[in-house]
């Protein structure tokens, strides 16, 4: 019989292992070891957490900076804090590839810089209370409309269809006079206006005096920097005529953005989880790859990639059907695979760098959810394992070579 004591220290040790997720941290740095082959494995392994857990080693650093510095607490405290920046600043300084995926919120400004407040810096959170978002209605050709504006507006062009119709759903009608003077510059902002009818001229002063620069009409928009940040308008727009226009203001597009963004990462979570060959995938992993997915609608006949060409996407099937079309070198086409919800295609060009082998159409209404060549490769080095490892899985969906 075991000795309790020993089967007590062994069932915390196994318990602070399952905590910690320690064993599939081991599996992780095995398994890019084997896959990367390193001639420095130790060097490589500090690199891989460095990036991979960016915040959790940049904090040891820092613990590990001030343990060794303070010996002589009143004499070191200078010197530790200026090491411990350093260090930092080396980091920062390895990962700076990294730096455009990584939500970096400054501690500090400096003195005597002024700089716009961010609408990511406004309070609108779970603790804080939000204004009801109202639907407004509109007729189907204002929708239309005002679609085909924030579709082409650079602020809004990255927004999906929900996301895209619930700003059109909160903008609110404002109508004007000839005369009327809209947003004044100097003033501060907090509307962005879409015309609906009317024409209005544009001023900016100079040597403080109001020139006229340009003209706007129906189908344009103006003020779509209070959305983003609080900033005086720099520019005053006057009606010139009698005039409707589309409002928004930044709280609505804020909690526009929050909520559709939490509620798509719940919605990618669930459909990710749902997939047979991510399933050895862990949940920050899922979260990882939820949160860089953008999704795609396509129709009947839309080609999502073309044989030949350089593979610069990997796609997931949410909803649909694709299918994967093969020309010979003789020029003769044939389908060789037909893909459906949950299948993937487009990872072979990723991982191994070579064209795409095959053409895939959309059959009837397609959804996909993708990520670029740089984020597969940030994101996805589990999964790139696991398509390896899975050939049976991998050679059955991908056998296109697309």
């Amino acid at each position: 019989m075991a000795d309790p004591s020993t089967a007590d220290v062994q069932a915390e040790l196994k318990e602070y292992l399952n905590s910690k997720n320690i064993n599939s941290l081991f599996i992780q740095i095995v398994e890019r070891l084997l896959i990367e082959k390193p001639d420095n494995p130790i060097g490589f392994i500090v690199e891989y957490l460095a990036k991979r857990y960016p915040d959790e080693t940049r904090a040891a650093k820092v613990g590990h900076a001030i343990t060794q510095r303070t010996g002589s607490l009143a004499s070191n405290l200078t010197s530790a804090s200026s090491r411990v920046e350093s260090e930092e600043e080396q980091t920062d300084s390895e990962d700076d590839e990294y730096l455009d995926d990584i939500d970096l919120q400054p501690t500090t400004v400096p003195k005597k810089i002024v700089r716009r407040e961010s609408v990511s810096a406004e309070q609108v959170g779970a603790n804080t209370k939000q204004p009801e978002l109202k639907i407004v209605p509109k007729s189907d050709e204002e929708s239309t409309r005002i679609h085909e504006i924030l579709r082409e507006n650079l602020l809004f062009k990255h927004l999906d269809s929900q996301q895209t119709d619930q700003v059109k759903d909160a903008m609110f009608l404002v109508q004007h006079e000839p005369d009327d003077v809209v947003i004044r510059e100097g003033d501060a902002g907090d509307n962005f206006y879409v015309i609906d009818e009317g024409t209005f001229d544009v001023y900016i002063k100079k040597e403080g005096v109001e020139t006229k620069v340009k003209s706007l009409g129906p189908g344009e928009s103006f003020g779509e920097l209070a959305l983003m940040y609080s900033t005086p308008r720099s520019a005053t727009c006057k009606a010139v005529t009698k005039a409707r226009l589309w409002a928004l203001d930044r709280i609505s597009f804020k909690i526009i953005l929050q909520a559709t963004t939490t509620a798509r990462r719940k919605q990618h979570k669930s459909f990710l989880e749902s997939v047979p060959t991510l399933e050895q995938l862990t949940e920050y992993e899922i979260l990882t790859i939820a949160d860089a997915l953008v999704e795609d609608s396509y129709e009947d006949g839309d080609v999502i990639c073309t044989q030949g060409e350089v593979g610069d996407a990997f796609y997931i099937i949410k909803k649909g059907s694709a299918s994967v079309i093969q020309t010979d070198a003789l020029g003769e086409s044939q389908e060789i695979a037909h893909l459906d919800m949950g299948h993937y295609f487009g990872e072979v060009a990723l991982i191994f760098a070579q064209p795409r082998g095959a053409t895939v159409k959309a059959v009837g209404p397609l959804q996909l959810l993708s990520l670029d060549r740089r984020t597969f490769k940030r994101v996805m080095g589990s999964m790139e394992t696991i398509l390896k490892r899975n050939m049976k899985a991998y050679k059955r969906i991908a056998a296109s070579n697309i």
